[in-house]
């Protein structure tokens, strides 16, 4: 009986310690860099050769979840015009 008593307690304790949480990467697609080419349209974006992994997001279109820090991601508003640039 005693050995599950320490076993409970040992298990209580570890459950009590701090857990650290995984922090998304500061920016590093250059997003910020890019904000001369807000405003341009869709048609005009595809024509520029990207050195980065990018990609150019509708407002209906599906996208993954996964952050991927070095990626540049364009989103685009109904007219499909450059509305926000960021990484991810």
């Amino acid at each position: 009986m005693r050995i599950y008593s320490i076993l409970g307690l040992c298990l209580g304790l570890a459950a009590c310690q701090e857990v650290p949480v995984e922090e998304r990467p500061a920016e590093s697609c250059g997003a910020e860099e890019m904000s001369h080419l807000m405003g341009l349209q869709r048609a005009q974006l595809e024509n520029i050769a990207f050195s980065q992994p990018h990609r150019i997001l509708g407002p209906d279109d599906a996208a993954t979840m996964d952050f991927r820090g070095e990626r540049v991601n364009f989103l685009l508003d109904d007219s499909g015009t450059v509305v926000r640039i960021y990484c991810g």
